[in-house]
């Protein structure tokens, strides 16, 4: 890329920068008495345009937002293959929530042509497809075609569980492979966003469906091995401890050894897309930091949300979150 693209990207990072959470705001968030005032408060922000009926409605609006957000940057790099892709992915990740329930309804015969459960996806169908030939037709060549088309190979004779799971593996495997063609420094920034990530997703894969994907940062294979070989939660756990992880994990349980590690992902990847907009202005890597961090916004607020809807203490909320707050 050319320095009038670099410098083009730089501009739009920068500039689009400014509609991201700051700490303050989160501590705002975090003190409100409800959801209800959570959503009140991003309305006199500006973040939404109206107050919610429902949690759901919330959910909805918090990612409708990300989602514009994404496409306008998208679209300012629809000439640049490399930061089009990357954001491609973070619009397909932010939408996969719907998309797994409508594969869900598919699967187990429960849309029969409803419309309900389809926000994100009418500019593709108005009732759910009929089956995931269908489905896949209906996107036309664009990311969640193909990544379906991986998930149904790779998942053909598997349960719809593993399937779901192979949609989580395509963001993460396909991000990998646009930032392994970056060169020098920019690369390792990019990697150093993801790297959590990647570990995060091949060691869940491996705990939970005894398959061993290879896309690692910081474990090695033979941990990925041992642990789709294990046979019980006692040696899942012990496993674990033997990783560079076990001294930031929850190892009381499977279940809390993989949310305190996501958890980990996250904060890691917050602070290494923070650390791209301090570095080389002139850097691709600013696109992927952009959509990390509105990414990583979007969970934190709908997870604050739901912590208030659930009266949750403030100090539980704050460990539920990609920032770290005293």
């Amino acid at each position: 890329m050319s320095y009038a693209i670099y410098s083009f990207i730089h501009s739009i990072s920068r500039t689009q920068k400014v509609s991201l959470l700051t700490k303050g705001l989160v501590n705002e968030l975090i003190s409100s008495e409800s959801w209800n005032n959570v959503a009140s408060l991003l309305k006199e922000r500006g973040i939404i345009e109206e107050q919610p009926a429902s949690l759901e409605d919330f959910e909805y609006m918090l990612k409708s937002r990300s989602l514009t957000l994404l496409e306008k940057i998208r679209n300012y790099f629809s000439i640049f293959r490399v930061t089009y892709n990357i954001v491609d992915l973070y619009i397909y990740m932010i939408s996969l929530d719907e998309l797994k329930n409508i594969i869900v309804s598919i699967v187990n015969g429960t849309g029969n042509g409803n419309s309900n459960k389809i926000r994100f996806f009418r500019k593709y169908f108005d009732q759910i497809p009929s089956s995931l030939e269908e489905l896949m037709n209906s996107f036309k060549g664009n990311v969640y075609a193909n990544a379906l088309s991986y998930a149904i190979k790779d998942g053909q004779g598997k349960n719809i569980s593993y399937l779901l799971s192979l949609l989580d593996i395509y963001f993460i495997k396909k991000l990998s492979e646009i930032i392994e063609g970056f060169k020098g420094d920019w690369k390792s920034l990019a990697e150093n966003i993801i790297c959590y990530y990647k570990d995060y997703y091949s060691i869940s894969l491996a705990i939970k469906h005894k398959t061993v994907e290879n896309t690692v940062c910081k474990i090695g294979t033979e941990i990925l091995k041992d642990l789709s070989s294990s046979t019980s939660d006692a040696e899942t756990l012990d496993i674990l401890r033997r990783t560079q992880y076990s001294k930031l994990l929850n190892v009381n349980s499977t279940y809390g050894a993989l949310a305190s590690m996501y958890r980990i992902a996250r904060i890691n990847a917050r602070k290494n897309s923070e650390l791209v907009f301090m570095s080389s202005p002139f850097n691709p890597a600013l696109a992927l930091a952009l959509a990390e961090l509105i990414r990583l916004d979007t969970e934190d607020i709908i997870s604050i949300a739901n912590a208030k809807s659930l009266r949750l203490k403030e100090e539980k909320i704050k460990n539920m979150l990609s920032f770290e707050i005293i």
